[in-house]
């Protein structure tokens, strides 16, 4: 070999051009863009679309078929308390062993719709063969009183059968006195008409906030005329707070009353007592006798005091 041939060939750079990419301004294409092109076509996604589709109407056909085979197992009431489980298992006795696609929510409604306590109700369907019934039942808050017959009064003014609820409750108050009821087209509840309603409840308001009152309150009357009274239990007397408001100060003078007066006296010693008037109290004897005599001052509040007078 000639000598600068050698020399020639010795100078030239070692390198392995097989391993290095072409030098060109674009990217390589990502080992993905095959299967990207594939699936990207509008046929193959037409195609997975349709099968996509076809999966869920049959899973859609299956559940239906199965549904179809499930029976109402079971009857579940929650809720419940005042009304008897009898009354409702035989009210709901009609759905038990129905396929459950065939049984109707409103047809459930309309089979407890008669029960009177009921307030309001979710019904709902289980898939394993449970149907669900939650009750929210009416709250009583009185006892109307007419003659013999005992009614509840509940906690929106609704007149309900008693039915042997008010055993269950120690402490009903008993109302009477109640003019004209009126009926609910909704649900065809009879209610206390609108004034007596407003009424009763301010009273019930009023007790349930007075320390003393409200333990001893035994009957509320409600007379037209601002003339509605309340009794306590143990004694005959008529506590007079008429129909025109500030009950909670004419049980303050109550209870001042009671305790000073009353107390001495004797809880019998009056046939009725008037709280309407503002720093005066009016007591009425039973005797015969018209007798008028201040019996004492007693302080109903640090401004003010309280004057009876008694008369008949």
């Amino acid at each position: 070999m000639d000598p600068q041939d050698r020399d020639s060939w010795q100078e030239e750079p070692l390198s392995d051009t097989s391993q290095e990419p072409e030098a060109s301004g674009e990217p390589l294409a990502p080992r993905g863009g095959k299967l990207r092109r594939l699936f990207g076509s509008a046929p193959v996604i037409a195609t997975l679309t349709m099968l996509l589709l076809m999966a869920v109407a049959a899973l859609s056909w299956y559940a239906t078929q199965w549904k179809r085979g499930v029976r109402v197992e079971r009857v579940v009431v929650s809720g419940a308390s005042l009304i008897p489980v009898a009354a409702l298992d035989k009210r709901l006795a009609r759905f038990r062993e129905l396929p459950l696609e065939e049984v109707r929510i409103d047809d459930v409604r309309r089979a407890l719709a008669p029960e009177p306590y009921i307030r309001s109700m979710t019904v709902s369907k289980e898939l394993n063969g449970i149907l669900r019934v939650v009750i929210e039942e009416r709250k009583p808050a009185a006892l109307l009183v007419e003659g013999e017959r005992r009614r509840i009064i509940d906690t929106e003014g609704a007149v309900l059968p008693d039915e042997g609820v008010s055993g269950r409750f120690h402490r009903l108050v008993k109302v009477s006195g109640v003019r004209r009821l009126t009926r609910n087209p909704g649900d065809g509840v009879r209610r206390l008409n609108d004034s007596d309603r407003e009424l009763l409840f301010a009273l019930l308001d009023a007790f349930a906030t007075a320390s003393h009152a409200g333990l001893m309150l035994s009957e509320i009357h409600l007379v037209p005329n601002n003339l509605s009274w309340f009794s306590v239990a143990g004694s005959p007397i008529r506590f007079i707070v008429g129909n025109d408001g500030d009950f909670k100060e004419k049980l303050k003078k109550f209870e001042i009353f009671w305790q000073k007066v009353l107390v001495k006296k004797g809880i019998d010693s009056y046939e009725s007592v008037d709280l309407r008037f503002r720093d005066r109290v009016f007591a009425r004897q039973p005797e015969a006798e018209v007798e008028t005599a201040p019996s004492g001052v007693l302080p109903a509040s640090p401004e003010d005091s309280l004057q009876t007078d008694e008369s008949h």
